[in-house]
């Protein structure tokens, strides 16, 4: 199969790369800088922008490919909202001209609902269930490796997320958190509780677009959103498959020292793992017009290169 990736140079998009050239595919990388992910004698790079592209650009750089993957990340500033739903819309536009049998969405983890005793409400509306999910992220050694990774560790944002991080050390170690300590956590977790803008641009962004695809029959569509724990790891090759609802472990794996009914319950995968997933969609396409997620074994939680590279 000739498979485009749009973004594959990214966290998801270059896992996803890598997978589909070892399953024997052509793929092509659509992106700023497409280059990044290696050379490969299967692997095409188109350098585009997808953010400003005309759509006319982008039927052209997808016209003739089987699949396409879409693991586009819009780069930051204030107004993401609107570039990302803006650059979703010309995508679906040009998947439809150029006649693309069949399209993969990676979307986000704030889309997935939370079930039935919560109707109507998904990850991205609940601010306990955002909570565990940033107690989840400061808890991992590799998702904060890979966000230190991803804007720089001299960041002052990567540099706030360590040292919440060390907070989280101690306290789970139910050590005496210092004055500093405890001034980190209270300006990390108190505006998710309180805040009126207390979830970033991009998760809702992320969400929104699925208005996009829910229900449209005008073309062939899958949207994967990652599960909660979505971090650098080992490929294990095994997963499995849920949709619509964020998976979660049992009550019983409820962390007892904490009043969130989510913390100690959110579950994971690897980059590599959900590419194997996705990659295996592109293959079957079993999961047409479906929004999912998969859930694998996270073995160790040690920080790794989180981009993919041939």
């Amino acid at each position: 199969m000739r498979v485009a990736i749009l973004g594959p140079a990214g966290f998801g998009g270059s896992h996803v790369s890598l997978e589909l050239l070892k399953k024997g595919h052509e793929v092509t990388g659509i992106s700023r800088s497409p280059e990044k992910l290696g050379a490969h004698e299967r692997y095409k790079p188109i350098s585009i922008d997808l953010q400003v592209a005309s759509i006319a650009q982008l039927v052209d750089a997808f016209r003739g490919h089987h699949a396409i993957v879409n693991a586009y990340n819009p780069p930051a500033g204030p107004n993401l909202y609107r570039s990302f739903l803006e650059t979703v819309r010309k995508i679906i536009i040009a998947v439809k001209a150029a006649q693309i049998p069949y399209l993969v969405v990676i979307g986000g983890t704030g889309s997935l609902e939370l079930g039935p005793t919560h109707p109507y409400q998904t990850v991205a509306d609940s601010r306990e269930m955002w909570l565990a999910y940033r107690r989840a992220v400061a808890d991992s050694e590799a998702a904060t490796a890979h966000m230190e990774e991803r804007i720089g560790a001299g960041n002052p944002m990567s540099a706030a997320m360590r040292s919440y991080r060390n907070a989280r050390i101690t306290l789970r170690e139910g050590k005496q958190l210092s004055d500093a300590e405890q001034k980190t956590i209270k300006q990390t977790e108190d505006p998710i509780l309180t805040s009126a803008n207390w979830i970033p641009d991009l998760p809702i962004a992320a969400r929104a677009t699925i208005l996009m695809y829910e229900g449209n029959t005008s073309f062939r569509w899958s949207f994967v959103s990652p599960s909660s724990k979505y971090r650098p790891g080992p490929r294990t090759g095994r997963y499995e498959v849920v949709r619509d609802i964020v998976p979660l472990a049992p009550e019983s794996a409820r962390d007892p020292t904490s009043d969130n009914a989510y913390d100690g319950r959110l579950l994971g995968i690897s980059a590599a793992d959900l590419a194997l997933a996705i990659a295996d969609e592109v293959e079957k396409q079993e999961k047409v017009g479906w929004h999912w997620t998969a859930v694998a074994e996270l073995p160790d939680d040690e920080p790794v290169t989180a981009y993919a590279t041939i």
